[in-house]
């Protein structure tokens, strides 16, 4: 994995209720446009790792903060398929009128979301390690990490109480050394996570990356793992167009059984399965 060492330029796209959304670019200027969506929770300096292969490859990667998140304004009582609208504004902004879609562990959801509300506009969509539709699906709720079961109940008994134990995510990334916070997630890391967190830059990425979510205080993160635990309006089974899966099948954040999932019930899939990673 490389990561440039410096901080992409923060660019931003006003849309119609006059927020501003907020976004970095990767990979080739002048490649194909590929929007992505960072997870939850991230920010848009997720993707960076992509700059290399961005410009060999050429494609533009343009990662957007959602709202509330890093620098994006935030957004009351938003829902899943607000997403693909703002994402149809920015390409409108950006004069990008086909594109594609990336989403890595919650943003896969968002990219779904797309897939399902404005395929007329995606040349392809991608999901890696996605996140599942748990609020509609039992046994997937049942397969989560414990942590994440943990904030599941929570946000469904009082989303407002859970607020203050998934700040610590965001004050654990700002004060703990990057080890020590990836200590703090060890429940939800595979052993092949471990290993790769043991490298100090890449453990200080996602510290940073994580960090840079909460970087407005923990309502627009905390809102955007709210949405995922939730109905997502929407069935997986009414997406029409082609959706890439790609999943680890020792992915403890979001299991493997989450892509099978897809692949059974989204009519049209290709899935690539990375076997202990």
């Amino acid at each position: 994995m490389k990561i440039p060492e410096h901080k992409p330029q923060t660019k931003y796209v006003q849309v119609d209720d006059k927020r501003r959304i907020a976004y970095c670019e990767y990979g080739d200027p002048q490649g194909k446009p590929v929007f992505y969506f960072h997870g939850t929770p991230g920010s848009r300096y997720e993707p960076s790792f992509g700059d290399e292969a961005g410009n060999e490859y050429g494609y533009r990667i343009i990662a957007l903060d959602r709202p509330g998140i890093g620098l994006s304004d935030y957004v009351k009582e938003r829902k899943l398929l607000d997403w693909p609208q703002d994402v149809k504004q920015v390409a409108k902004q950006l004069g990008v009128r086909k594109f594609g879609v990336i989403g890595a562990s919650g943003g896969g959801a968002y990219t779904l979301a797309c897939s399902y509300a404005i395929p007329e506009q995606l040349e392809f969509s991608v999901v890696m390690g996605s996140w599942g539709p748990v609020a509609a699906e039992p046994t997937l709720w049942e397969e989560m990490a414990p942590l994440d079961r943990f904030f599941g109940k929570l946000s469904g008994r009082a989303p407002w109480i859970f607020y203050l134990p998934f700040s610590f995510l965001g004050y654990a990334a700002k004060s703990l050394s990057p080890q020590g916070f990836m200590k703090s997630l060890d429940s939800s890391m595979s052993e092949a996570d471990k290993q790769l967190v043991t490298d100090e830059e890449v453990a200080q990425f996602y510290a940073d990356d994580i960090a840079e979510a909460f970087r407005q205080g923990v309502r627009g993160p905390a809102d955007d793992a709210i949405i995922l635990y939730r109905k997502w309006g929407f069935k997986v089974e009414e997406i029409e167009i082609e959706v890439q899966l790609f999943h680890g099948e020792e992915d403890r954040f979001a299991p493997y059984s989450y892509a099978l999932y897809f692949d059974e019930k989204i009519p049209q899939t290709k899935l690539f399965v990375y076997p202990r990673e």
